[in-house]
């Protein structure tokens, strides 16, 4: 049996994230990584985007295209 960790751990409120989700680039909510998007010849099979309330939110905030320092490592 493996020993719990002490409250000392637990109860850190004390912890910095510096690296925080500020929302979707241009980029990442293109058709081509779409879950719907079936090939370059058959399209997408909705009329309209279904994720246009994403690509609204990434132009209003101005994160249209990625800066040099921030790479996308998850895919």
């Amino acid at each position: 049996m493996r020993p719990q960790k002490s409250k000392r751990f637990r109860d850190n409120k004390n912890t910095h994230i510096s690296n925080r989700w500020a929302g979707y680039y241009m980029e990442d909510i293109e058709c081509k990584h779409c879950v719907h998007w079936r090939g370059r010849k058959k399209g997408c099979p909705f009329r309209g985007c279904a994720y246009e309330a994403e690509k609204l939110d990434a132009i209003k905030q101005g994160r249209i295209k990625r800066r040099g320092g921030d790479i996308l490592l998850a895919m």
